[in-house]
């Protein structure tokens, strides 16, 4: 018994000391997020290899042509605005064995909105969600819970996964 609280104790101290936070150091505490961001990366949790060069990955950013004109772009007074192109993935069936998936890049939206601020956290409003991101020098990482639908298929049934998007933002 002393064996196993000592072990909780040991855990719940290394679990303090990593979830304090780095900002005290005065780097990301001023992180300026006026200006520009293009995205560099767009990760979903499913590895695809649409681009047939042999290496599936999860970053549909280098897989398809859909993403590359999408950025954000924030002003000082609080209003963001954000450019994105969808994708929608679906599986074309010709038999229980014999599957592939096809993408298929859809219009996507360029809105105004708002963000705040809080060191090194951004959030961003969009769609009636909430956005948050992290900037770390010149890039802005965001990730989103089950954002991304895919439809999907076993063998013998369709079916839609939703996957966690992480975007990846440089500034220009």
């Amino acid at each position: 018994m002393k064996t196993k609280i000592k072990n909780i104790l040991v855990i719940a101290c290394a679990l303090y000391l990593l979830s304090c936070s780095s900002d005290d150091d005065g780097s990301s505490s001023n992180a300026n997020p006026e200006g520009i961001w293009t995205l560099t990366t767009l990760s979903i949790e499913t590895a695809f290899d649409f681009n047939e060069d042999g290496i599936a990955t999860q970053n549909l950013f280098k897989e398809t042509p859909c993403y590359d004109d999408d950025y954000v772009s924030f002003d000082a007074d609080g209003s963001a605005r954000l450019v994105s192109a969808l994708t929608y993935i679906s599986a074309e069936v010709n038999s229980p064995t014999d599957y592939s998936y096809q993408y298929q890049c859809l219009n996507g939206f360029d809105t105004q909105t708002t963000f705040t601020q809080n060191g090194s956290q951004l959030s961003l409003e969009l769609q009636g969600r909430t956005a948050v991101g992290t900037i770390s020098g010149n890039t802005l990482t965001v990730v989103i819970p089950d954002l991304f639908e895919i439809e999907m298929y076993n063998g013998t049934d369709y079916f839609d996964v939703a996957e966690d998007v992480t975007l990846v933002y440089i500034k220009s």
